[in-house]
């Protein structure tokens, strides 16, 4: 009894908190739009408003440890800056001993792991979101590029056939970067770095190696209908291969859950009669 209303007013409490930054902050929800094409905040960025400000003066120090961090908030996507992400860090690791101290009231050792929990926690989200992205790239990179190659094919320049696919293409990871790439060559950049651009936000090996070839067939002029018709094929090639090796493991990983929970089962119903009928003295008839 204890326990639900202790959960019940840590979950009342958050709601009002929730509710004082949404009316608080909802003035800050605005982000440039020519450059990142988002309009808005979403709600987790909203509540780290307040504490990433005081996280803005250490991050502005451009220490080695912040560089290392854009990269991959850019590869994933860049749900949050360094300023954010260093903030949820700082509420995660006084929030969850608090929570979990509440709620279980463990020993201080549990506590100090809920701390290193805490810190670790929003790397792992951003693993995880890295690893979704960089599928969602590679399962749609082959088609855009095929669909690059007939624009192209068909007589139109580069940058009409980028219109194209994101005019006719699904909404997807690879669809958003190339309108962001229209944006930056609308803005003044030039092509060659609005797809410098892209492999550096992506960071995905099948990317770099899509922009590499555009930037070596833009600089040696060859056609580029042919460098795309290449690179799809390369890409659809190295997603077989990776398909070919995820199967072959499969059967490694399925052991371990083999062992621990179907074999022991399969000994309890095949040999469990066996042992009661032994335990009683009595002989087992087949």
């Amino acid at each position: 009894m204890e326990l639900l209303i202790s959960l019940l007013i840590f979950v009342s409490v958050g709601l009002l908190v929730y509710q004082f930054f949404m009316q608080k902050l909802v003035h800050e929800v605005h982000l440039p739009l020519e450059i990142t094409g988002k309009n808005k905040r979403t709600p987790l960025e909203i509540i780290l408003s307040v504490p990433a400000r005081l996280m803005d003066p250490l991050v502005a120090k451009d220490y080695a440890f912040f560089k290392n961090l854009k990269p991959k908030l850019m590869s994933a996507g860049e749900p949050l800056d360094v300023s954010r992400l260093l903030a949820l860090k700082f509420l995660l690791i006084i929030l969850l001993p608090i929570i979990v101290f509440i709620i279980l009231k463990p020993k201080p050792e549990a506590l100090i792991f809920c701390i290193f929990v805490g810190y670790f926690l929003p790397d792992f989200w951003l693993a995880q979101r890295r690893k979704k992205r960089r599928t969602a790239i590679l399962k749609y990179l082959p088609h855009v590029i095929d669909l690059l190659n007939i624009c192209v094919g068909a007589g139109l320049d580069f940058m009409v056939a980028v219109n194209r696919v994101i005019q006719e293409f699904r909404p997807c990871v690879i669809v958003d970067e190339l309108k962001m790439m229209a944006r930056e060559i609308q803005m003044g950049s030039s092509r060659r770095d609005a797809l410098k651009n892209i492999a550096k936000r992506v960071n995905s090996p099948e990317v770099v190696s899509f922009v590499r070839t555009l930037l070596q067939a833009d600089r040696m002029g060859t056609p580029i209908g042919d460098a795309l018709r290449m690179q799809a094929e390369e890409i659809r090639m190295r997603r077989f291969q990776r398909g070919e090796e995820m199967a072959l493991k499969a059967p490694i990983k399925l052991l371990l859950p083999l062992l621990l929970f179907i074999l022991p089962v399969v000994m309890i119903i095949v040999a469990g009669p066996v042992l009661i009928q032994f335990t009683r003295g009595g002989m087992v008839k087949f």
